[in-house]
């Protein structure tokens, strides 16, 4: 840092000699200088903030605030009780929390948004006695309403909606504005067995006919808990467990397409990878790419991880995948998407497989960038500002509309252990990529509607200052960060939409997108960018009709 400092010092010198220079002077620049910072290449993490809870889930809620979940155990964030809380509300702004309470044990849930902006919460476990308290949420439904006064509480659902047990469900938000509910199990397991396999899925608010049969799920055992599942433009689904994968149409419940099976290991619980739906774009017309990076070789605690990614594109006539390192072995990896549509990948560990108790062991802790547009061999980013956080099981990380990434949690012994060797963690960091440094200017954004409906064109105001200068090159998009839990970021999508910028640089007309299997109804977050610099995003709803937006 001093050294950095010292360079930044001796530029800004040797600026000003040069400005009071003749122009045959050694130290005479006849171009203004481009403003440096030490953390171009490599970004910056800090560390600040305490969640209360363990961030084994975690969703951004709004502009402001982030709903953590953990399942009902000690923790931090406690009543005036005594009662540990193992939900809270986070302030991105103060980091601070607000602890919520629950009735209901809300162990390997999942989660995603209904088009009115409500967040639902599906599934959990066992029954929890002493302090906390917390009956069965193997069948329960939690909805959740956001807000940012600090008056928001969860509804529970206990038991009964849900039409079977479902611990470690997948969750995705379809077209219709409602989401499915895909897999899991009846009870807490290392590893699904077919006597407790749940190989179904059904919709929240229920749908007619309950929960329907997906064969998929029993071909794909043992590891088919939180399955990967990406809702398609064309209306079908991605689903991915094991090492296979299909398109599949939910509507008639059919398999439109088998797809080849994954290279390597098992990729799914506990041989835990993460997985990616690369941006969609409309001038390739929305061709879909996933990507699958990590995983581990077996179920033992001295299991090496996976040092490959396999990425497929289903816009091809024989869709194959084709294999890329990934750089670090790792297992237990978070992939977001970043302000710029790159993925940056942090968490997870070298050796072991999910669980709790001596399972997790030679935490990663390098970040590093996926960049989809630079050729095979050329698309990682290296040597960004790493951490000295262990973040292996139950961590997550998200995107923030400023353009940094939020990232919690790490508790793989039970109970938590503020004294293990991997402790449990309550420490909160941010890292700002490489992008948030290039210059000195940042573009801003202003006037952006609540809510559009698909394909209608509106108008923000936009103030590029200087970087108007540099021949701007502008991108717009819209990010859904999904809800973050074991690697899984359900939900999560980034659709880069159609703009056009005033003459004067001072407006731009953006499209949304043009109907709901591109980007399902509800929020995501509006960024601009300007020469690859996000201006702060602003939330924005995308629904049919204006009225859809009224919980």
């Amino acid at each position: 840092m001093k050294t950095a400092l010292f360079v930044s010092m001796a530029a800004a010198v040797s600026l000003v000699m040069a400005q009071n220079e003749p122009r045959d002077a050694p130290f005479y620049w006849t171009q203004p200088q481009k403003f440096m910072s030490p953390y171009e290449k490599t970004g910056k993490m800090e560390q600040y903030g305490r969640t209360g809870v363990a961030a084994m889930h975690a969703v951004l809620l709004n502009e402001k605030t982030v709903l953590i979940i953990d399942k009902a155990e000690w923790n931090e964030a406690q009543f005036d009780s005594g009662q540990s809380a193992y939900s809270v509300q986070y302030d991105l702004e103060t980091n601070d929390y607000r602890a919520l309470p629950l009735e209901t044990n809300t162990f390997c849930s999942a989660g995603g948004f209904l088009s009115n902006g409500t967040f639902i919460s599906t599934g959990g476990g066992e029954k929890r006695g002493r302090t906390w308290k917390a009956e069965s949420g193997w069948q329960s439904i939690r909805h959740f309403t956001p807000c940012t006064d600090n008056t928001c509480e969860w509804s529970e659902y206990k038991t009964g909606l849900m039409q079977n047990n479902r611990w470690y469900p997948t969750v995705e938000q379809l077209p219709e504005g409602d989401i499915i509910i895909v897999g899991g199990s009846t009870k807490g397991t290392a590893f699904n067995r077919d006597e407790i396999n749940v190989p179904s899925y059904e919709f929240w608010p229920p749908r007619s006919g309950g929960e329907i049969h997906l064969p998929f799920l029993e071909e794909t055992m043992p590891y088919n808990l939180y399955p990967f599942v990406f809702l398609l433009p064309d209306g079908n689904l991605f689903m991915f467990a094991n090492n296979q994968s299909m398109i599949f149409d939910y509507h008639n419940n059919r398999v439109v397409k088998k797809l080849p099976d994954i290279p390597g290991t098992p990729r799914s619980y506990p041989l835990t990878s993460g997985a990616v739906m690369l941006p969609l774009d409309p001038a390739n017309n929305y061709n879909v790419e996933i990507l699958i990076c990590g995983g581990s070789e077996n179920r033992k605690n001295n299991a090496k991880a996976d040092d490959t990614c396999g990425r497929i594109n289903l816009g091809d006539e024989n869709p194959q995948w084709e294999m890329d390192t990934f750089v670090h072995p790792r297992l237990m990896p978070d992939g977001v998407i970043l302000a710029d549509g790159t993925t940056l990948w942090v968490n997870g560990c070298q050796r072991g497989w999910a669980g709790y108790n001596n399972r997790n062991h030679d935490p990663t802790f390098d970040p590093i960038i996926y960049d989809q547009d630079k050729k095979l061999g050329n698309r990682w980013t290296t040597g960004l500002a790493n951490t000295d956080i262990a973040r292996m099981y139950h961590s997550v990380a998200l995107t923030l509309p400023d353009g940094r990434v939020w990232i919690a949690g790490s508790n793989n012994v039970d109970p938590p252990d503020l004294l293990a060797e991997y402790p449990t963690e309550f420490r909160v960091e941010y890292f700002s990529p490489p992008y948030l440094f290039k210059g000195s200017v940042r573009p801003l954004i202003s006037n952006v509607p609540k809510v559009v409906t698909y394909g209608e064109k509106f108008n923000i105001l936009l103030n590029l200052g200087t970087l108007a200068e540099e021949n701007p090159v502008m991108k717009v998009a819209i990010l859904r960060t999904g809800f973050s839990t074991h690697s899984m970021h359900m939900s999560q999508r980034y659709v880069i939409l159609n703009h056009k910028v005033s003459d004067d640089m001072q407006s731009i007309e953006i499209e949304a997108p043009p109907r709901a299997t591109i980007f399902p109804p509800g929020s995501g977050f509006l960024y601009v960018l300007c020469n690859g610099v996000p201006a702060k995003a602003a939330e924005l709803f995308v629904e049919k009709d204006i009225n859809d937006l009224a919980i």
